[in-house]
């Protein structure tokens, strides 16, 4: 099995923006650059939040809310703001689209059908 990328949109305050992402079902929250966060105007919280890394280490980071469009669909995620080298979309992104990927055919398909459920 390979790697999943998607094409997806993330939308701040300031911008939206077309960016290639890593889908990372390991990793609960969408990942970003700060360089990005700051070129969308991610909306951030006003707090850090202690997360739990791969490695087991933990780190304080920030935080926020963007809108996140794919395949079609599009919710409001959390979003981490980290310095990495490419984008992740993490499990809660792809649950909130109504998206899980699918390894036989390495792209993401629908879960139900698509509503924003609240």
């Amino acid at each position: 099995m390979g790697h999943i990328y998607v094409e997806a949109v993330l939308r701040g305050a300031r911008r939206e923006r077309r960016v290639r992402m890593l889908v990372d079902t390991g990793a609960t929250y969408t990942i970003i650059p700060p360089e990005l966060a700051d070129d969308i105007g991610l909306v951030r919280l006003p707090f850090r939040t202690e997360v739990v890394l791969a490695d087991g280490r933990r780190a304080e980071v920030e935080a926020g809310i963007a809108e996140l469009s794919a395949e079609g669909r599009r919710a409001p995620v959390t979003v981490l703001v980290m310095p990495i080298e490419e984008p992740l979309l993490g499990s809660e992104s792809l649950e909130a689209l109504g998206l899980k990927p699918n390894p036989e055919t390495g792209r993401l398909e629908p879960t139900r059908g698509y509503a924003v459920r609240a």
